[in-house]
């Protein structure tokens, strides 16, 4: 085990939700409870009191969001031998070192980004995204503000660990990369 090309494996938590996750996650919640309170109200208006497979059917919505928020989250990000692997509830992605050509933090890169496919605030920022000056990327944020950008020559992720400046040095010792 004390090979010279031994990694030991380094785990990183994401940053606390950024004010664009918060705002998006809570609008999200506030706007189900009071759309599902109106239904409510006018169903037992109606009807009283509302039946019993109305409810089940409006009940299913709030489960649904929660779901979403549960299944969006970041777990954590994982630095294993060469590879960083960004764990979510139901699947770890992995994105080998291998050929990085860069890892800089970047306040400014989810900035004008267009979203292509993905989630854009409820309980992470994650998906496919776009803009002029990354091009194509995926992105897998809690908060914008602490995004650090890795680069392969043919493509860019976004990320968002917690220590940053500690993860942006530890990927560029073991991508062999110079500061």
């Amino acid at each position: 085990m004390n090979s010279p090309h031994y990694l030991p494996d380094a785990e990183f938590a994401p940053a606390p939700a950024g004010a664009r996750v918060r705002l998006t996650t809570l609008l999200s919640f506030v706007t189900i409870f009071l759309a599902i309170t109106a239904v409510l109200l006018m169903a037992s208006r109606e009807h009283n009191p509302p039946p019993g497979p109305a409810v089940g059917a409006i009940a299913i919505v709030p489960v649904a969001l929660y779901l979403g928020w549960f299944v969006s989250r970041i777990r954590r990000y994982r630095l294993a031998g060469n590879e960083l692997r960004v764990e979510l509830p139901l699947r770890t992605l992995r994105f080998p070192l291998a050929g990085l050509t860069g890892v800089d933090p970047d306040r400014e890169a989810m900035r004008r980004a267009w979203k292509v496919y993905g989630n854009d605030g409820l309980g992470a920022v994650t998906g496919r995204f776009r803009s002029k000056r990354l091009g194509a990327f995926r992105a897998y944020l809690t908060d914008v503000e602490h995004a650090v950008v890795l680069r392969w020559p043919d493509r860019c992720v976004v990320i968002s660990p917690h220590q940053h400046s500690y993860f942006v040095e530890t990927v560029r010792k073991r991508a062999g990369l110079a500061r």
